[in-house]
């Protein structure tokens, strides 16, 4: 400690303007000491800036900025090694950001390139008229993750506007197809799903308003599929519940269900300040008048589902060997996430996206199936 207020006496006193170097002068002379004695910071940071006060005030140089000076010099010196590692978080955070990234573009260029390649052999075999359909069938299931999810909901529904035919029916069936494909590809977060809908419905809207004539079916059959295909996929996750003993992971689920009604209709009121006529007179008109009875099904079978979830979690706490199962899997799917992250470091080819053409095939194949479905 003398020799560090030795430096910091001395250093002031050899330079013509010791005002310039003064925090850093007590920024690394207090730092160097912390470092040496981690455990008695308080102490040290304490006595250093009595210390450098008394030395500030011996040589005439102790005023207000020179106070504040060695001050915020001993506070940064204090959380230095706190900072260091946040730091270290940060650019971890942003290596994992970046293998994240990596990872999903893997996926979307193996994907995308498995359904060309069978695409092409079943050219090569002869098949591709009469399997067309099946293929594109499974494409519809990785719509989100090929990145064609909205141009394959405009092909759709344009396709609708295009026959003329039951325009409302057709649109919510489309609607329903699209998003419930979309939520099962990966993940059940809330955030994902209300963005999912977001495009289904974006897309709907714009469309709306390019035919005035069959706008209002048009944004009615979109939001009642969007609500419906949410519904569905909710359905298709709590039957999963009786193969499902992660306490845990059925615990995060039922919190992605809080909130999700509300949600839902702050999208829709958010999309009233994107959009033109007619479709945002549609969707205030629906919100103002409406609301209520359009929405009471969804909100009650949303809270319904909740509840169950809940029940089952109750359930599995009851079970004394589900704890000990749960910690096994977390282990396994930890490290089932560190191979995966391992794994696309070769992984940085850049993937082919499906073409607007395909995009297109696929709304059509859509607009089939929905009619198909109202014909039966």
């Amino acid at each position: 400690m003398k020799n560090t207020l030795l430096i910091f006496e001395n250093s002031l006193l050899n330079l013509e303007n010791p005002k310039e170097i003064l925090e850093d002068l007590s920024f690394n002379l207090a730092y160097k000491q912390v470092s040496a004695n981690p455990r008695n910071v308080e102490k040290i940071l304490n006595e250093l800036l009595s210390e450098f006060l008394a030395i500030l005030k011996k040589l005439d140089l102790f005023d207000d900025e020179n106070a504040t000076k060695v001050i915020k010099a001993l506070i940064k010196a204090s959380i230095k090694d706190a900072q260091n590692s946040l730091f270290a978080l940060i650019d971890e955070a942003e290596l994992l950001s970046t293998q994240i990234q990596n990872q999903k573009n893997l996926i979307k260029s193996q994907t995308n390139n498995h359904f060309l390649e069978f695409e092409k052999i079943l050219l090569e075999l002869g098949y591709k008229d009469q399997f067309q359909n099946p293929l594109d069938d499974a494409i519809l299931f990785d719509i989100e993750m090929l990145g064609i999810l909205k141009e394959t909901a405009e092909s759709a529904f344009l396709t609708t506007l295009e026959k003329g035919l039951d325009i409302e029916l057709t649109s919510n069936e489309i609607a329903k197809n699209l998003v419930y494909n979309a939520i099962c590809e990966a993940d059940f977060e809330k955030e994902r799903i209300l963005k999912i809908s977001s495009m289904v419905l974006t897309s709907a809207f714009e469309i709306a308003n390019e035919s005035i004539a069959y706008a209002k079916d048009l944004c009615l059959g979109a939001i009642k599929g969007t609500q419906e295909g949410i519904s569905t996929a909710i359905e298709k996750f709590k039957a999963t519940l009786t193969y499902a003993n992660f306490e845990e992971d059925i615990s995060l689920k039922s919190k992605e269900l809080i909130g999700i009604e509300d949600d839902f209709i702050s999208l829709l009121k958010e999309e009233l300040k994107k959009q033109n006529n007619p479709s945002k007179d549609i969707v205030q008109h629906l919100l103002e008048n409406e609301l209520d009875s359009f929405f009471a099904k969804f909100k009650r079978f949303v809270s319904e589902s909740r509840e169950q979830l809940l029940l089952t979690l109750n359930e599995l706490k009851k079970n004394p060997k589900i704890n000990d199962f749960n910690e096994l899997t977390h282990k396994k799917l930890q490290h089932f996430k560190q191979e995966m992250l391992e794994f696309e470091k070769n992984a940085g080819e850049k993937y082919k996206e499906f073409n607007s053409q395909k995009a297109k095939n696929l709304g059509i194949r859509l607009w089939e199936r929905a009619k198909n479905f109202i014909k039966k």
